[in-house]
């Protein structure tokens, strides 16, 4: 907020010059006006013809709005308005004060000069209080206090008074007021009349009768009005009275005086007065009818004097600037009597010196053919929390300045509003799909939107490709922000994991497809496939590279797939009849062979008289009604010399062909197994004998050739078996 300096030096201003001119002396007077509005246009302008005032005072609202014509040092008196009259009883005197203090050519004064209260019946209003304010920064000056109405029983009104606060009325009555505000009503015996009027507040009033109170000087001054509408106080903010025969009005000041209990005998207090300045003087009770104000000059103006009046910007609102990078600028003022061709400002930043600005343009004398004052451009700052701006001026026209009181302008930065705005990043309208647009970096609700659609909502929707912006303001500063966002149109990955299916297999791969940047699959899985291995419920989520996601599930069931396994491929000697037993295992419930058979086993080689590779195969179904498959290759050759594998085998049998009994042998083994085949590849006969030796009963045997396959704990070896 501003900060206006209010405290003067203690040295007599005087002595700075050489010179005094006490002839130009100003009169302010009510012009006539009486009750509780102020002085018309009209009327200023009869009452001033002729004097040094004439055209120089206009009336706002009856406040009496002047320009001080030159710098220096014044003199300000004002006198409060006395309380009505009633009968052989008179209302209190108003106060009167006296202050001197430096004032800028070119400062507006207003001032309200206090109208006596009016009697009527059996009481009086409240005098108005007589008040001096600076229009810049509403800075009081000088104010004394109105005293307050008579009673037509007696006693006489309150005097105005030589302190701050205003007095309380007689018995059973309000609280004068304190600290510049009105004064209190008397509640506790209800039905009096209303306070008189502070420089800040309003008198209070007990009674339904609102308007009975003083008005405060921020709210227009106005006097209180009786509720039998005879009684009414002084422009000025004098109180009027509850009705006719009761306590006299209140007066008003810079804070106003209590309200009086509403039976006779009873007056309002008298209000407070308050003056700055050098050689200050307050007295009470001095002055009868209305009031008045004399300002008078005390010394010339200074050669050259210039001033840093007052920040343009930043300009707070409400107390409260916007954050962000600002703007400083500020009003230079020529207060001398020389025109200034140049002057260099300083200024401050949170305490650290800033680059000196030269101004170099014309400042004409106030009252000359120029303006003069100017403003001027310091810089930018960056604000981001509480801190102080501050800026004097040094050196007009080169020389030393000759006043230095009026050189400095301060401004506090103390409530800062930050406005955060982020649309965040790009987005992606998936397979046109809509999305919401709005501010992701706060949640503040700000005063207006703009959007590039033309939209002042919050948020808005979209679904299609472009550039989006809005800005926003904020705030009783109506701070400003802005940001825009690029919406993209994208298709949604393709993802199909099929019919919800039941296969036969241990395992099973699923595939989301190729359209996809990421893959979430419900059982963890990240990759495009899936190889799975339970029957159940598989989904995946799929995003692709432009952030648009789509998602599949599939429900499996998966039923065990039998395993045959023939071995590997080998060879046969055709010349020594080589056979081999095709095992295809004992646990399905059906087998099909590509030789037409439909056993677990097969033997082959059996007959074979051709050189070549031959290719067998089976097909078996499991209980479940899964197939599974294998195949091998058998390559048939005429093989010179021994049978290699019976001379590198230690298995033995014999005799062979055998009649009624076959003898196993295994040199230096045990023989864990022997299996005896026909050639349909039936298994006939099984034992497991744990020992080096094996005897087998063949007569109940039919003759023909059978295939043996003896296992060791070193080898498993095929012989054929001849049966007489």
């Amino acid at each position: 907020m501003k900060k206006l300096l209010l405290l003067f030096s203690s040295i007599c201003v005087i002595a700075l010059f050489s010179h005094v001119n006490a002839q130009n002396a100003y009169t302010f007077t009510s012009a006539g006006a009486t009750g509780t509005a102020g002085p018309s246009q009209a009327q200023l302008n009869t009452e001033y013809l002729g004097t040094n005032l004439q055209g120089a005072v206009t009336s706002s609202n009856g406040i009496q709005v002047w320009t001080v014509p030159s710098g220096g040092v014044y003199s300000i008196e004002a006198y409060g308005s006395q309380g009505g009259n009633v009968g052989a009883f008179t209302g209190g005197l108003g106060a009167n004060v006296y202050g001197e203090i430096l004032l800028n050519g070119g400062d507006v004064i207003e001032i309200v000069v206090g109208q006596t209260g009016i009697g009527f019946g059996g009481s009086a209003g409240g005098g108005g209080g007589t008040y001096v304010v600076k229009q810049s920064g509403n800075v009081p000056l000088a104010i004394a206090g109105g005293g307050s109405g008579a009673t037509s029983n007696g006693p006489n009104g309150n005097q105005g008074l030589a302190t701050n606060n205003g007095g309380a009325g007689n018995n059973c009555s309000g609280n004068g007021g304190i600290n510049g505000n009105g004064g209190g009503d008397a509640g506790a015996c209800n039905n009096g009349a209303g306070g008189g009027g502070g420089f800040l507040t309003d008198g209070s009033s007990a009674s339904s009768w609102g308007s009975q109170r003083g008005y405060g000087f921020a709210n227009g001054s106005a006097g209180g009005i009786s509720s039998s509408g005879g009684c009414v106080g002084g422009f000025g903010g004098g109180a009027g009275t509850h009705q006719n025969n009761t306590g006299g009005g209140a007066g008003g000041g810079y804070s106003g005086g209590g309200a009086p209990y509403h039976g006779n005998g009873y007056s309002g207090g008298g209000g407070g007065s308050y003056v700055i300045g050098t050689n200050p003087v307050l007295t009470a009770g001095t002055n009868s009818g209305p009031g008045s104000v004399v300002i008078t000059s005390l010394t010339s103006p200074a050669p050259n004097n210039a001033g840093a009046n007052i920040f343009v910007t930043p300009n707070p609102v409400s107390n409260m600037v916007c954050s962000g990078s600002q703007n400083v600028s500020v009003i230079v003022q020529n207060y001398g009597s020389n025109q200034i061709n140049n002057v260099d400002i300083e200024w401050t930043f949170g305490g650290v010196a800033q680059p000196t600005v030269a101004f170099t343009s014309l400042l004409d004398t106030f009252g000359g053919v120029g303006n003069s004052f100017d403003t001027v451009n310091l810089g930018t700052i960056n604000i981001t929390g509480n801190s102080e701006l501050v800026a004097w001026t040094s050196m007009p026209n080169g020389v030393n300045d000759t006043v230095n009181l009026n050189d400095t302008a301060s401004l506090s930065i103390d409530s800062v509003v930050t406005v955060v705005l982020d649309l965040g990043p790009d987005k992606v309208s998936c397979d046109g799909n809509f999305i919401i647009l709005e501010n992701v970096g706060s949640t503040q609700t700000f005063n207006s939107y703009t959007w590039s659609t033309g939209a002042s909502t919050p948020t808005i929707i979209t679904n299609t490709a472009g550039t989006y912006s809005v800005s926003v303001t904020y705030g009783p500063p109506q701070c400003f922000a802005a940001d825009q966002i690029v919406v993209t149109s994208a298709p949604l990955p393709n993802v199909d994991l099929g019919p919800d299916s039941t296969y036969c297999a241990n395992e099973f791969v699923i595939d989301a497809g190729g359209d996809g940047a990421i893959y979430v699959w419900s059982d963890g899985n990240s990759s495009q496939t899936n190889t799975v291995t339970n029957s159940g419920n598989y989904s995946v989520t799929v995003t692709s590279d432009d952030g648009c996601i789509a998602e599949d599930d599939i429900n499996l069931t998966l039923l065990e797939a039998p395993v045959v396994d023939l071995g590997e491929n080998f060879k046969l000697c055709i010349s020594f009849n080589q056979t081999q037993l095709l095992s295809a295992g004992n646990s399905f419930s059906s087998y099909l062979w590509s030789t037409g058979a439909t056993t677990s086993n097969i033997v082959v080689g059996s007959g074979v008289t051709t050189v070549g590779s031959q290719n067998y195969s089976v097909t078996v179904t499991a209980d479940n009604g899964c197939e599974g498959e294998d195949a091998v290759s058998v390559e048939y050759s005429m093989c010179v010399g021994i049978d290699e594998d019976i001379a590198n085998s230690n298995v033995n049998l014999f005799p062979n062909p055998a009649n009624d009994l076959v003898t196993f042998t295994a040199e230096g083994s045990t023989i864990a197994e022997v299996q005896i085949f026909d050639l349909t590849g039936k298994m006939i006969y099984a034992n497991y004998p744990s020992s080096s030796r094996l005897e087998v009963n063949t007569s109940n045997y039919a003759s023909g050739t059978y295939i043996v396959k003896v296992i060791t704990e070193n080898e498993s070896a095929t012989r054929r078996l001849i049966v007489q």
